[in-house]
């Protein structure tokens, strides 16, 4: 059947699932008809997968990533759960084994330049002045770390048959007071963002692999032009118009731009803090992901995406995610039925 990939999305780097949770997840994710899932490993709450050799090397020198795995650290309305654990490199083997018996692909997902907050804990110079989650742009140092990073963790999937890669690349340095996009698409600091994140697609292009990318920073204020063009081979995942004078790009101006759209939407999220599952599955059971945040009709995007974010991931402690994957199962099919639902249309 033809029409939109289905695509459920998995927040593990606030929260640390384990293997047997994934499997869970995958479990549902493959009966209820998904395509994809998507693994989110690195937060500023967490940074949960360890390959076999932690070190980074740049023109700047050797870092050792070690310290930075595990917890995160708490902000006003986010928290890590508490474990202090990670996945190694034979965990995530394991998943990937098992998510490929079951014909759901697997989508790794690390965050940059913003949401690097649990790295960055273990190299505080590399941050964006003001911002404990972010990486200085401006500073060639930490921009050569931030694309080494990006590199060992998308060729390590590359070379274990994923095809596509998500670079994040929303909320930057969301901490200074104001939503960060608006402050340096206005400061002039967007000319440092729009060429590092056409390098990290480039990059995961050269490796085989399709880019992925939250929308925030994307044409940011419907400005194609000011800060140059922006690589239209990452699939953008779509999640917000904005807010509080916050102003992404429309739908409309990155389907006028050729990038290939993932309905994302925020009125879709679910997670960890939920307290209402039933509404939830009323909410998933409702989507049609050609709607983009009620307001945008794109007829054929790519994919539509339901999200389980774990902001507030000290909920349910450290169970190593039972809870949520005992809690999601009914959201997971009524999305998955939803998703059909569009592809008959």
């Amino acid at each position: 059947m033809s029409g939109p990939l289905s695509i459920f999305f998995l927040d593990a780097g606030r929260k640390f699932f384990g293997v047997p949770a994934v499997k869970s997840l995958l479990d549902c994710a493959a009966k209820a008809g998904l395509d994809m899932m998507q693994l989110y490993f690195s937060d500023n709450q967490g940074f949960r997968l360890a390959l076999e050799d932690m070190r980074l090397t740049t023109e700047f020198g050797t870092y050792d990533l070690t310290p930075a795995l595990g917890d995160g650290y708490a902000q006003e309305d986010k928290a890590p759960d508490g474990s202090g654990r990670f996945w190694r490199q034979d965990d995530m083997e394991e998943i990937l084994a098992y998510a490929r018996r079951l014909g759901v692909e697997l989508i790794p997902a690390l965050n940059m330049p913003g949401h690097m907050g649990a790295i960055l804990e273990a190299f505080p110079h590399l941050r964006y002045p003001g911002s404990r989650s972010s990486i200085d742009l401006r500073n060639p140092e930490a921009v050569a770390f931030a694309k080494a990073l990006a590199y060992k963790y998308a060729s390590y999937f590359a070379g274990l048959g994923c095809r596509f890669f998500n670079l994040g690349a929303d909320e930057f340095a969301n901490d200074l007071g104001s939503m960060g996009f608006d402050v340096i698409y206005k400061d002039g600091t967007m000319q440092y963002f729009v060429p590092f994140l056409n390098d990290l697609a480039a990059m995961v292009c050269g490796l085989g692999m399709t880019p992925m990318a939250f929308n925030d920073g994307i044409y940011y204020n419907n400005d194609t032009t000011t800060y140059g063009s922006i690589d239209n081979r990452i699939w953008v995942q779509y999640w917000i118009a904005g807010w509080n004078g916050y102003s992404p790009a429309s739908a409309k101006t990155l389907e006028e731009q050729g990038f290939p759209l993932v309905n994302a939407c925020h009125l879709w999220y679910c997670g960890a803090g939920c307290r209402d599952w039933e509404e939830r599955r009323r909410v998933a059971e409702s989507i049609d992901c050609r709607m983009f945040d009620k307001e945008t009709f794109i007829s054929d995007p790519a994919a539509g995406m339901l999200c389980c974010w774990c902001d507030h991931a000290d909920f349910y402690g450290p169970d190593e995610g039972k809870a949520l994957a005992e809690a999601l199962p009914p959201v997971i099919a009524a999305f998955g039925q939803a998703m059909k639902n569009v592809k008959k249309r």
